[in-house]
């Protein structure tokens, strides 16, 4: 346990440093920043305690975060209205606010805006009226099956539930809004972040209710949204989110939660809750929730972040396919495998053409987008045993264990280079690359892991030298 904590301590100090912009970075996004007084940021309706305009001000964690991130910033924050959370993700797309919070990442909203780091977790949670599914605290997706949902139009977390057999969504345009037709019975569950539905009850207690952390749902971090044709201020803000101290952190959850998200609760939070509340039944939800689900979730959160140690260690961080590490190791079991059986495989080693310039003309911002949606590509291209590998920076390994012949790897070749070869839609812009791949095909062109890779990215440089968007079988000098 030591070993891995130490680990994880490494990796953030890692991270800290990567997110950390130059002395150089600074300067420009702090010049870029003194041609703009203002930097509107919106406020959606109904999202306390997270933002929100009370006679006149903006108040809520999100505010009071905002003031430390931009603490040393030449321009003035402008907190607008923007209506429901949907309106206020088209008032960024159409750049009527240059800023939103609280909001989850998705390549979709990518195309649109950028992001900052992570600068916050907020668990999602489901609430229901004397469910018999929802009594340990703590439910998954798959428990809302067959249900009536209601959730706020926008959210992230409506993709996860459409894709439930049996559910009927409900999208509504607030949370209160969900909360009326949960009372009436008009829907089974209504679903938003914790902290908002523990507001919501605290202001209008609902005797009878069971409020559950939805364990396996998706977009816990949140990050802050940013127009995109704003990039200097991402830089901007995320040295303000580094600034920010864990006392700073632990003294706005307090404020504004009166107990703690990540690491479980203590029982002096709970009776801080019932004091802000002022109401037993409340007291009662809200402690059958926290007493049931503390445990489990303090372990879920070890072995999660065991998990994600063994990812960052395998995995390549930017497209999150297998990185070479992973890939050597792919790629000896294989080979050990079929020394064993006798039967032939392939690996084509692959490299995009064109992928420098869009980096010089357009940025690197561009160029890791593309590269995910090029992963991605790869990916639903092949089948679930074949492998495929982000070899660094724009080369790819894939490995073929079922290709037993030279035709079938040329075949499976000849696929990428089409499918790769059209348009990719990044952000606004239409992108276009190809792919040079080299096939090695064992034993044929190799024994060993080493020689088959070297063979393959030889015949991946003759089919550039020929003209690029080709496929050349390694020993093939034609």
């Amino acid at each position: 346990m030591n070993r891995v904590l130490g680990i994880v301590s490494a990796t953030l100090v890692i991270l800290t440093v990567f997110f950390s912009s130059s002395p150089a970075g600074a300067g420009q996004s702090e010049g870029w920043l003194k041609d703009y007084e203002n930097i509107r940021v919106g406020v959606p309706a109904q999202l306390a305690p997270l933002v929100s305009i009370e006679n006149g001000q903006a108040e809520g964690l999100d505010v009071d975060l905002m003031k430390k991130f931009t603490r040393g910033l030449p321009a003035e924050i402008v907190w607008k209205p923007c209506g429901s959370w949907l309106n206020c993700l088209q008032a960024i797309k159409d750049k009527e606010i240059d800023v939103l919070s609280s909001v989850s990442y998705s390549v979709e909203r990518n195309q649109f805006m950028d992001f900052t780091q992570s600068y916050w977790s907020m668990p999602w949670a489901a609430i229901s009226l004397s469910s018999p599914q929802s009594n340990s605290g703590s439910i998954g997706l798959a428990q809302l099956k067959n249900s009536k949902v209601g959730v706020v139009k926008g959210y992230s977390i409506t993709s996860q539930l459409s894709q439930l057999s049996g559910i009927q969504l409900v999208q509504v345009d607030g949370i209160r809004e969900g909360m009326s037709l949960l009372r009436s019975s008009t829907v089974d569950y209504y679903v938003d972040s914790l902290p908002m539905l523990v507001h919501q009850l605290q202001e209008r207690p609902l005797p009878g209710s069971e409020l559950s952390v939805i364990d396996d749902a998706k977009g816990e971090k949140l990050y802050l949204a940013i127009r995109d044709d704003w990039q200097p201020l991402v830089m901007a803000l995320n040295r303000g989110i580094d600034s920010v101290t864990e006392n700073e952190r632990r003294q706005l959850r307090q404020k504004w939660y009166g107990f703690q998200l990540e690491q479980g609760w203590s029982n002096e939070e709970l009776l801080d809750i019932a004091m802000k509340v002022g109401s037993i039944v409340l007291l009662v939800i809200v402690g059958f929730v926290i007493w049931n689900s503390r445990l489990r979730k303090e372990i879920k959160l070890r072995k999660a972040a065991e998990r994600r140690i063994r990812h960052i260690a395998t995995h390549d961080e930017l497209t999150g396919l297998p990185n070479r590490n992973l890939m050597q190791d792919r790629l000896e079991q294989t080979l050990n495998q079929n020394e064993r059986t006798g039967k032939p495989f392939a690996v084509l080693f692959l490299d995009l053409d064109g992928f420098k310039k869009i980096n010089d003309d357009f940025g690197h911002n561009y160029g890791d987008e593309l590269l995910i949606h090029a992963a991605q590509r790869m990916s639903t291209l092949l089948r679930r045993s074949d492998t495929v590998c982000r070899h660094g920076g724009d080369e790819f390994v894939i490995i073929l264990p079922t290709a037993n012949t030279t035709g079938s790897a040329l075949a499976v070749s000849r696929k990428l280079v089409v499918q790769l070869a059209k348009p990719y839609k990044v952000k606004k812009k239409t992108l276009e690359i190809s792919v040079s791949i080299g096939v090695a095909v064992y034993p044929k062109h190799g024994k060993s892991t080493d020689d088959l890779l070297r063979s393959a990215d030889k015949a991946m440089y003759r089919a550039k030298a020929a003209g690029k968007n080709d496929v050349r079988l390694a020993g093939d000098d034609g």
